[in-house]
């Protein structure tokens, strides 16, 4: 490890999502840990979803035992490891790649738009206290508060150190936050004989039905013997092309696993086991648009989703 070249090279570039806005795509370099201060409007702002605190205070909103309770009782999603829990502030760090406001503290869809956006590495998921109007320094200067449940993409691994934009005044009004949880992405699986990939994929293989190329899936429990392995969806899809050759068509014809998908099938946050679905032809990222489902009021989502195509 060259330490004489790491120190001779520059210092890393940390910037921070914004504060007190819905949704932001970083089109436009921003460096600091805060926006600079403005004057706003009193247009009134989108309610969030979270409950206010009372009395509405700042002081109240960091000190709430039912906020920080949502934090700490989140799960951890699937292919990610918890790098901290229940911070007072969002990330200040490298590669910000876009800001999500969320209808609940839902670590499990924050995970899945990462899987989603290219390079995504890491995930900051916290409540922030926001005005309920566009605070203005003399008509509203501290209007009530709206609590919103925040979801901020990173390109790059995130610590606990890096958790240090803790708000900021828009007028009177203190913009704050509580139950800031960070998560990394686990690495990529590795190769499998035969096959070339992994190909990172935002969600399962949804291929249009009428292109006759879905071949069918297996499905392996995790158990004591059974984890998280494309390798065994990649004996799977062999073993199918075995069968199918012994058993071909009238004409002669048979058919031949040539790409399959294998991702983790999880039911309300608990992994159930290793899904592998198999095709005739490879098909691209932008069909990886299956994210899960309800059936009732369980809840299956998809993670680790990564395809090989047949070498």
């Amino acid at each position: 490890m060259d330490l004489a070249a790491i120190d001779a090279a520059p210092d890393p570039i940390f910037v921070s999502a914004p504060l007190d806005v819905v949704s932001d795509s970083p089109h436009i370099k921003r460096d600091g840990a805060t926006l600079t201060e403005r004057d706003g409007t009193c247009a009134p702002q989108p309610a969030g979803s979270g409950p206010v605190p009372s009395p509405d205070t700042a002081e109240a909103f960091k000190a709430d035992a039912g906020l920080q309770a949502i934090a700490n009782n989140a799960p951890t999603p699937d292919g990610y490891s918890s790098v901290f829990k229940n911070l007072d502030g969002s990330l200040f760090a490298s590669r910000y790649m876009g800001l999500y406001t969320l209808k609940s503290f839902d670590t499990l869809e924050c995970a899945s738009l990462c899987d989603r956006a290219d390079g995504c590495e890491a995930i900051n998921m916290y409540i922030e206290r926001d005005p309920s109007v566009d605070a203005n320094t003399n008509l509203c200067p501290d209007p009530p508060s709206t609590t919103n449940y925040k979801c901020t993409l990173w390109g790059a691994p995130i610590s606990a150190d890096q958790a240090t934009n803790r708000g900021q005044y828009r007028a009177e009004f203190h913009v704050v936050i509580t139950g800031s949880n960070g998560y990394n992405k686990a690495s990529p699986p590795d190769p499998v004989d035969g096959f070339t990939g992994p190909q990172e994929l935002g969600g399962a293989i949804n291929a249009p039905t009428d292109s006759n190329t879905y071949i069918g899936y297996k499905y392996f429990p995790f158990s004591q013997t059974q984890g998280y392995d494309p390798a065994t969806c990649a004996a799977a899809c062999k073993a199918t092309t075995a069968y199918d050759s012994r058993h071909p068509a009238a004409d002669g014809t048979f058919a031949t696993c040539a790409f399959f998908n294998a991702y983790v099938l999880s039911q309300n946050a608990v992994p159930q086991g290793l899904y592998c679905s198999m095709y005739t032809k490879a098909w691209d990222p932008s069909y990886a648009t299956n994210y899960g489902q309800y059936r009732g009021s369980d809840r299956y989502t998809v993670s680790r989703s990564y395809s090989y195509t047949l070498a």
